[in-house]
């Protein structure tokens, strides 16, 4: 029997699990953006970014509860972190970039949609006649 090697988990790698769960590591509910009451107010440690509430953290003696971190401080979630980048339609070009075509694709498509509007024109009879005409060349 082949024994592999021993599982470890970092403390990074529980940082990360701790920033991606939506529950309060204290009370494991979840922690929602709008909610009543100051209590409930969603915090997140300045640290290891863990989301808590607001009471939990407070509860938990006012310092982060994950292992390893212990920081003392937190700030509030969705507050201003600082200056925002804030782009007008003036600050867009004009014209709209055209996209890259790769092998012609567009072209082939443009020829594509013309023999279908030309189709539509036609008789039903003639289409149908140059269809035929068609698949019989496929089989020769």
């Amino acid at each position: 029997m082949i024994e592999n090697d021993p599982l470890t988990i970092s403390n990074e790698d529980i940082a990360q699990a701790n920033q991606l769960s939506l529950n309060c590591p204290i009370c494991a509910s979840a922690v929602e953006k709008n909610v009543d009451g100051a209590s409930l107010i969603p915090v997140i440690c300045r640290k290891c970014g863990t989301l808590y509430h607001k009471a939990c953290w407070e509860q938990s003696g006012g310092k982060c509860a994950i292992l390893g971190c212990g920081h003392t401080e937190y700030r509030v979630y969705g507050l201003d972190l600082g200056p925002v980048m804030r782009i007008t339609y003036s600050d867009l070009p004009k014209e709209r970039p055209r996209p890259a075509v790769a092998n012609g694709y567009e072209k082939r498509l443009k020829a594509e949609e013309q023999r279908r509007q030309q189709e539509r024109k036609r008789s039903f009879w003639a289409v149908l006649f140059e269809r035929l005409l068609r698949a019989i060349r496929i089989l020769d």
